[in-house]
């Protein structure tokens, strides 16, 4: 732990711990009154985020106080003098809401008025009526929320195509999720960590129907409750699992242009203590992909070219089933069990051609490689939990057991051929034969416990084990024409297993004055890990301990403004194969990676400002930060004078970023989605490694997602995004735009939906790198060939109860009942 780091822990919970004090022996003042309370959905009992909570003086019209719900539909209206109030609850798209009168005394100045559920409702607007939502964004003070189950530009599509979908994340062309640019991100499926690392989360979440994917929350800058892992921060993926009343369900069909087809469905039952929900997904697509790479070669003299292109075909049938079980004996104890499964088949073909120039460009050699597979990919988690509520409100111990287990792999063939000059074959250069296996497992256990020590203070403490273990195999087999049979590739030939065992513990405190809440943490951990080869060679291991202390201090200036302030510390383990693994690994014989075992982990200094502006309708969201990376883990390429380019890793000294988010969030009209942008610059200091691998760069972003209601049946949904050219470590980025658009049609009282998505129809999704180094010079262009139309039908059923529940209400109305 830095002197810094040690400086502010102490600093934060010296502060909250005099501040918990000062109010226990507080005289208090004579307007003390406060009343609280807990704003849901009344059909789903999800939070409802930034409700009007209006006290007036009972028989009075002018309002007394005024409040706003938080992220979790919390609200505390203060400074209440002795007397009777009416309160009323109002939010975007429900039904206003006026409670019986309470009484505030000197002898019971905190009141509860408990749990409020208004009923969802159509909102007119212009004499045209619509149905009632809540906002599809929601911007908390530590999080932001994007709610992503009716969005039509998904639909039929994958968890992938909702990342896409939301500000500040990016999704590259090998399904590899960023945030603000930084691949070290941990993607969560219903507050879980995923095990998997980069490629294989990718393949993961291209799995996942978007069909079933609820929300989506960004958190840039966690707490100490939460796993440090990621130093970009934290994707959670909120999965639908909570039925109607009764029963319910749905039903998903579509079908595209680009081949793939794809058949979802899921259904709910709720009765008594008892709830059930399960849902199944079928995909199938045909996904093609052009690569090409031009490389001048300067360790020969005079300079030579490589020129390659490569077409890969890529064609994956995939299955999804979720589950979850709720049992609720008691109003204090509730106990689940959810499951995720899902399995993956696909066929891949990757033929590439090989052209060698001379330095005046002439064709010298040409040559070709044809490489046939199946990847074989499952993947399985489940997990108990038990939560317990005690009599005191906020008391409450929640506990988890998980497991997860999964796997990847496959059988590929390769044949290499030297060409004539004018393509045809005069002799098979090379005949092989990999099978790689990988096998990731997790096992973790976790208890948190939240006890309110006062009336505006709280206590967070907590434990998790994690054992993280994954055992990697890679046979090659090449054929020897001497002995006319297949023998084994020593090199190219791995066997090794890593285990990672943590254990960690965090204690928080939080507390509220007056217009202020803080909120400040440490986590310490024990990590040790274990890098194993079978076949032989050197083990190695490394333990060490980390503290990661964390603190946000928020001001509501008045119901629609707020500032923050956040800090965090977060780590980025080196845990993945590809990270690892020395074994050569071959795209072709000349181009191949290997891994490095002697990584150091990857941390990271948070600090962030946010300012808040909000209304009905909209909110603006401006985050300016800074990060400060220590051994941050890039990407090194180099070339030998054979003109073989190794791609390895390596911890360069520091790297520093800041720059500015800045999202707008609509709703509530015709019009609603949200305009998002991130500016940045970022300085790395590689002078460890070389000093032509130090960089600095600026990069900018920007997104919009909107949605038009055309009529009350009819949406139509456009994305656009846009990522500038930035200079990266040994050379640069294009730039990159992103564009697709959906029209849906609702039917049968919203219960059927028809939608139409038109995706990259510009022909748009090309990534071009460029690698700048004294050795050589390469550009390297990817894209994928995903133009194309996508019609699919939804049909829901067990809505019957929301809708007749619904009245007609004035997005106007804000006077007393």
């Amino acid at each position: 732990m830095t002197p810094l780091e040690r400086a502010i822990a102490v600093a934060i919970v010296s502060v909250l711990a005099i501040h918990a004090r000062a109010e226990a022996q507080a005289t208090p003042p004579s307007n003390t009154g406060v009343i609280t309370g807990h704003v849901v959905d009344s059909a789903s009992k999800a939070p409802i985020n930034l409700a009007n909570v209006d006290v007036t003086i009972a028989g009075a019209k002018a309002s007394a106080a005024r409040a706003a719900t938080d992220a979790n539909g919390s609200f505390r209206v203060e400074g209440l003098a002795p007397g009777r109030y009416s309160v009323r609850v109002r939010a975007l798209g429900y039904t206003p809401r006026p409670l019986p009168p309470v009484e505030v005394s000197s002898s019971s100045s905190s009141i509860d008025v408990g749990t409020v559920s208004p009923n969802a409702a159509p909102v007119r607007l212009q004499s045209l009526e619509v149905t009632g939502q809540r906002k599809d964004v929601q911007l908390a003070p530590d999080r932001n929320t994007y709610i992503v189950r009716d969005m039509p530009t998904t639909r039929g599509g994958t968890a992938l195509d909702v990342l896409r979908n939301v500000p500040s994340v990016d999704v590259d062309i090998d399904n590899i999720v960023s945030v603000r640019g930084n691949t070290g991100v941990i993607v969560q499926i219903n507050g879980r960590p995923s095990p998997l690392k980069p490629a294989q989360l990718g393949n993961f979440l291209a799995q996942l129907p978007a069909d079933i994917v609820d929300k989506v929350e960004i958190v840039t800058n966690p707490s100490a409750r939460d796993d440090p892992e990621g130093v970009a921060g934290i994707i959670n993926i909120v999965l639908k699992e909570k039925p109607e009343a009764g029963k319910s369900g749905g039903l998903t069909i579509g079908a595209g242009t680009t081949g793939q087809v794809n058949v979802g469905g899921n259904v709910g039952y709720e009765k008594g203590p008892l709830s059930f929900y399960g849902s199944y997904g079928f995909l199938r697509d045909k996904r093609l992909r052009r690569d090409s790479v031009f490389r001048e070669n300067l360790l020969q003299n005079p300079p030579t070219f490589l020129d390659e292109g490569a077409r890969r075909t890529q064609t994956p049938l995939m299955h999804t089933l979720t589950g979850s079980l709720d049992y609720t004996p008691s109003a204090s104890d509730a106990l689940s069990f959810e499951t995720v499964y899902t399995t993956r088949v696909e066929a891949e073909t990757y033929s590439v051609l090989y052209r060698n120039l001379n330095a005046t460009r002439d064709l010298t050699s040409l040559s070709d490689r044809f490489t046939r597979g199946t990847n074989h990919e499952f993947s399985f988690e489940s997990a108990l939990a038990y939560k317990h509520t005690f009599a005191d409100k906020g008391h409450r111990l929640s506990s988890e057991l998980r497991v997860t287990r999964d796997g990847e792999g496959g059988p590929t063939s390769i044949i290499a051929r030297d060409l004539a000059l004018d393509g045809t074959p005069t002799d098979t250069s090379a005949l092989e034969r990999q099978t790689p296996w990988e096998h990731p497992r997790e096992y973790s256990l976790k208890a948190d416990y939240v006890r309110p020590l006062s009336s505006t203070v709280r206590l967070e403490t907590g434990y998790k084990g994690s054992l993280q273990r994954f055992h990697t195999t890679l046979d090659t087999n090449v054929f020897d024409s001497a002995q006319s049979a297949y023998v084994p590739d020593p090199t190219r030939i791995s066997n090794f297993t890593y285990r990672q065992l943590v254990n960690a513990a965090y204690g928080m405190l939080a507390a509220e004055r007056g217009k202020f809440q803080f909120q400040g943490g440490v986590r310490v951990e024990r990590a040790s890990t274990q890098f194993d080869p079978k076949n032989g060679g050197a083990a190695y291991d490394n333990r060490y301990n980390s503290f990661f202390p964390s603190g946000l201090v928020a001001y509501h200036i008045d119901d629609e403004h707020q500032l923050k302030l956040s800090y965090s510390t977060r780590i980025r383990r080196p845990d993945d194969v590809d990270l690892l693994d020395p074994t050569p690994r071959y795209a072709d014989p000349l181009n191949l990676q290997r891994g490095n075992p002697y990584l150091k982990p990857e941390y990271i200094r948070a600090l962030e400002f946010g300012i808040q502006r909000s209304t009905d309708r909209t909110t603006v969201q401006v985050t300016p930060f800074y990060r400060h990376t220590l051994d941050a883990i890039r990407t090194i390429r180099t070339i030998d004078t054979t003109g073989v380019s190794t791609r390895t890793f390596a911890n360069v000294a520091t790297s520093n970023a800041y720059g500015t988010d800045v999202t707008v969030a609509m709703s509530g009209g015709r019009v609603s989605g949200f305009v998002g942008g991130s500016g940045f610059r970022q300085v790395s200091d590689a002078a460890n490694l070389s000093p032509g691998f130090s960089a600095r760069t600026y990069g900018w972003t920007a997104r919009t997602n909107a949605t038009f209601r055309v009529s009350s049946t009819v949406d139509v949904q456009t994305l656009l995004s846009y990522q500038a050219p930035m200079i990266v470590e040994q050379g640069r980025n294009a730039a990159r735009t992103r564009f697709s658009v959906a029209a849906r049609q609702k039917l049968m009282n919203d219960q059927l939906s028809l939608t139409l998505r038109v995706i990259d129809p510009f022909n748009s999704s090309l990534e071009r790198s460029t690698t700048i180094d004294p050795a050589f010079n390469q550009v390297s262009d990817r894209r994928r060939l995903i133009r194309g139309a996508l019609f699919s039908v939804n049909w829901i059923f067990g809505q019957s109860k929301k809708e007749t529940e619904r009245e007609t209400i004035d997005v106007g109305d804000s006077g007393p009942p």
